[in-house]
């Protein structure tokens, strides 16, 4: 009996059937997206199973998803202001009232956590959707705790000059749960790209207040600071610590902690870059040029 009829009777497929005389050998396969199989490759070398971020799981249906990812942002908007005062300074006041790494750091985990569950479009879709609710709920509970609930219908008086911040929050979403969905990537450039975020917003509100220090001393030497730089040096040293260490505990692909810790500077560099900028525009809208 020659081996393709043997094949045809213990019920194997046919394309597993190489030659009459070769062997069919073992195939290394993984489970792609809904359930079948393919063959895997990873780039860290080896075969082994790998996400698919931009499929939806079956236990979670998209649109309740990117309901619940739009519901992040407005409890991440209440939080900052109802649950910092109750943290210490360096958490509470360090990460999330005076800087944004705190609230990046959400939305890039958001990323991760929407990005297997909903379908590629929808994951920049949900990052807008959670920083612009954070953004729009930070300035109401601002604005209900200034001036009662009674403030709220008064768009133009709390809403209207975040009119930045709102527009930051449509770029700045898509980027950062795009990063987030990426650090569980196959590819290791894409997850060295959220990594490299990762740390880079943390990165990037180390080196705000350093840069402006030293740029203020450069162009007025002669004005005598309020107060010392001390605290200001190890609050910095702190986010780009904290940044750091983030990177390495998120990295899980063998290989990739170092490389990311590389790719966490020029990421903070861009990252800063777009803050300053905005922050530039805020200062010109104060003084009436913009806005």
């Amino acid at each position: 009996m020659s081996s393709g009829r043997l094949i045809s009777l213990v019920g194997l497929p046919p394309d597993l059937l190489i030659s009459d005389h070769r062997p069919v050998h073992h195939i290394h396969q993984k489970p792609s997206g809904r359930g079948t199989w393919a063959p895997a490759h990873s780039d860290s070398g080896g075969m082994q199973k790998v996400s698919s971020p931009g499929s939806p799981s079956p236990g979670f249906p998209s649109p309740r998803v990117l309901l619940l990812a739009a519901l992040a942002g407005p409890a991440l908007g209440a939080l900052t202001l109802v649950g910092s005062p109750l943290l210490p300074w360096w958490i509470g006041g360090g990460l999330f009232t005076d800087a944004a790494a705190g609230w990046c750091f959400v939305v890039i985990l958001l990323g991760m956590w929407a990005g297997t569950r909903l379908r590629p479009w929808q994951v920049p879709v949900s990052g807008a959707a959670a920083l612009l609710g954070a953004v729009v709920c930070y300035y109401a509970v601002a604005a209900v705790i200034t001036g009662g609930p009674g403030a709220l219908p008064d768009l133009a008086g709390w809403l209207f000059p975040a009119w930045l911040w709102l527009l930051a929050a449509c770029v700045a979403g898509p980027v950062l749960t795009g990063a987030g969905a990426w650090i569980l990537h196959e590819r290791r450039s894409r997850r060295l790209v959220g990594l490299g975020l990762v740390g880079g917003v943390f990165l990037a509100d180390a080196l705000l207040p350093v840069l402006d220090w030293v740029h203020f001393r450069m162009v007025s030497p002669e004005v005598a600071l309020p107060s010392s730089p001390v605290p200001m040096l190890f609050q910095s040293a702190f986010h780009t610590l904290l940044g750091a260490a983030l990177v390495l505990v998120m990295a899980r692909v063998p290989g990739d902690r170092p490389r990311a810790l590389v790719a966490m500077v020029p990421a903070g560099l861009v990252w800063y870059a777009g803050v300053w900028g905005a922050h530039q525009v805020m200062f010109l809208s104060g003084m009436g040029y913009l806005g």
